[in-house]
């Protein structure tokens, strides 16, 4: 058992919960830029230990690339997920995001070429229908868009959509470098993009006013979430096969489950405990022995 793994996954779990959080105090430009330079602080320290001159293994170019994962893969993602979960609840947002193993199984086959089995195809298909019965709620009308939740739904799906870009875009340069300075520098840029829209959005002022609750959500995220869960899940990949420590994902969905439960009191539907199920079982045949070695989760 890698116990760096399954706190990885738990604080990973439990970001969704501690965004909502403190979104009802912090506006989502604020929250981010403080998440992500918390986290990147974190992990620069952990890296300046191993490696100080890091940053000079990246060319001009490389940076280009950098800056554009980042964009996608942090800034955009992050923000896609607070807005949708201003609308949605952390329980749907943690089973829709569990669907990302199956959007870069079906993008890889599009953009990669990679082959694509039965098996695999019947995977994505489950998936989806659950992804479908999360979203409808089991109300299989139009008025469904009438919903706020809905909207929310949706942006998380854009989320997983963003980390699919971010993961097929990347496939290549991720695999050049270190993971540990490339995920650094990648939270880093992340940062620096969104600051200039938290500088204009002008709410730093507001941060000494802010509650005990609102401060742990901003904590965790940056420390646990955006820090040390993926320290722990890189440590976790240096001692362990990349498969077995994949294994430990499926369980991300189910501490959001419980912690938005017992933390928010979201309400726990069967018809989405149902649609979870389909996209864990729909990710499990369509990844089959498959694997990530970089989630962004939360």
């Amino acid at each position: 058992m890698s116990w760096q793994a399954l706190l990885a996954v738990i604080f990973w779990g439990f970001s969704f919960i501690a965004t909502k959080m403190a979104l009802k105090e912090v506006h989502p430009f604020t929250l981010l830029t403080l998440r992500y330079a918390i986290g990147a602080l974190l992990l620069l320290l952990v890296q300046m230990g191993r490696d100080r001159a890091f940053l000079k293994i990246f060319s001009p170019l490389d940076w280009i690339h950098i800056f554009i994962l980042a964009a996608v893969g942090v800034s955009g993602l992050g923000l896609l997920q607070a807005y949708g979960l201003l609308y949605t609840t952390a329980i749907n947002t943690g089973w829709i995001i569990a669907i990302n193993p199956i959007l870069i199984t079906l993008s890889a086959r599009f953009f990669l070429g990679e082959a694509i089995t039965a098996r695999k195809v019947s995977g994505i298909i489950m998936g989806f229908c659950g992804i479908f019965l999360i979203i409808s709620k089991g109300v299989f009308s139009l008025s469904l868009f009438q919903f706020a939740s809905t909207y929310g739904d949706l942006l998380v799906l854009a989320s997983a959509l963003a980390w699919t870009g971010f993961t097929i875009g990347g496939k290549g340069f991720l695999l050049r470098f270190p993971p540990l300075a490339t995920v650094t520098t990648i939270m880093l840029s992340g940062c620096l993009i969104i600051l200039p829209l938290s500088l204009l959005k002008g709410e730093w002022s507001n941060l000494i006013h802010l509650s005990l609750t609102a401060w742990i959500g901003i904590l965790f995220l940056g420390v646990f979430c955006s820090g040390l869960g993926y320290l722990f899940w890189y440590l976790a990949l240096e001692r362990r096969d990349s498969g077995v420590v994949g294994m430990y994902l499926y369980l991300e969905p189910f501490a959001t489950l419980i912690g938005a439960y017992l933390l928010l009191g979201e309400e726990i539907r069967w018809i989405t405990m149902i649609g979870g199920g389909l996209i864990l079982c729909g990710v499990f045949l369509a990844t089959h022995s498959a694997s990530r070695r970089f989630s962004g989760k939360g």
